[in-house]
């Protein structure tokens, strides 16, 4: 992105942030491409490659979780849609949605929140940026609504019939008790969850209240988490908030991450695997790396 770019979406961010989240528009999952070398993890040298000789002392790799999101210092965002969904939303200015699967069943996501970061890749202006973002494990939402004989007076009741068709459809087959389902990152889905679920509706002369009908064997066993995203550049960030990473690692590296990752999903404890014959390459992008973001975990990065 142009700093002229990056400039008109600053000036337009301060405008835009306080849009209502039921007009908001869709932007497709995307999956990045090609392997491009990694940038950044440390502070001296922005390219997260260490010299070779630094790179090539280190033989073992060792993956443990950290307590939280980070507050500070650089993070590598491991999930190649968590990274194109936070590029697409730095580059276009909209909101931007993405779904995955998830390395644990039924746990949620990190990221979701607000807060302020610096993201930095090849694909976006390098920057502080606001994120604001929404999102949970993904299954089938299933609504309902109950007939409420004295709604509050401060509360705006909208009519039914005056919703959009797909909007209309769905209240309707909530009034009813049928089977009124929604994907939650959809735009569907969003005013669902944001206007629907506790909002108040009417039709035919009834008032109802609309809800979610708990699901707790749909989240338990949920294999697949959602986001909906917006992320808004800002004049700066504090010199303690985190650097987000969205170039991915060399395929090698990340082959070897992915499998340790997975052994972690097994036990949840540190684990550890030899790089003694990793090309060098991928030694340095993970001599480079401090901290890896997957979507349930922040993981602390050591090399020995």
């Amino acid at each position: 992105m142009s700093p002229r770019r990056r400039s008109l979406l600053v000036a337009l961010g301060g405008l835009g942030s306080t849009a209502a989240t039921g007009c908001l528009g869709d932007a497709p999952t995307e999956s990045p491409d090609g392997d491009p070398s990694a940038t950044g993890a440390t502070e001296t040298d922005p390219s997260g490659e260490p010299d070779g000789d630094n790179a090539r002392a280190a033989d073992t790799l060792r993956l443990a979780v950290a307590d939280g999101f980070p507050a500070d210092g650089p993070v590598r965002v491991h999930s190649g849609p968590l990274a194109s969904l936070l590029e697409r939303g730095a580059t276009t200015g909209d909101r931007v949605r993405a779904t995955d699967s998830i390395l644990l069943t039924g746990r949620p996501p990190l990221l979701p929140g607000e807060r302020t970061v610096t993201l930095a890749g090849d694909g976006v202006d390098d920057g502080a940026y606001e994120l604001a973002v929404d999102g949970g494990l993904l299954y089938d939402w299933l609504l309902g609504a109950t007939a409420v004989d004295d709604p509050p007076r401060d509360v705006d009741v909208v009519d039914v019939d005056a919703l959009p068709n797909d909007r209309r459809s769905l209240a309707v087959e909530a009034i009813r008790g049928g089977r009124a389902t929604v994907e939650p990152q959809t735009p569907l889905g969003t005013w669902a969850r944001t206007e629907f679920v506790d909002g108040y509706v009417r039709r035919e002369g009834t008032v109802y209240r609309g809800y979610e009908r708990r699901q707790t064997d749909a989240a338990f066993f949920s294999e697949e988490v959602w986001y909906v995203a917006s992320v808004t550049p800002t004049e700066g960030a504090s010199s303690d908030a985190p650097t987000l990473h969205l170039d991915p690692l060399p395929s090698a590296a990340r082959t070897v991450v992915d499998d340790l990752l997975a052994d972690w999903a097994s036990t949840l404890d540190p684990v550890e695997a030899d790089v003694s014959d990793l090309d060098d390459r991928a030694r340095r992008a993970l001599a480079g790396t401090d901290r890896l973001l997957t979507h349930v975990a922040v993981f602390e990065v050591d090399r020995s």
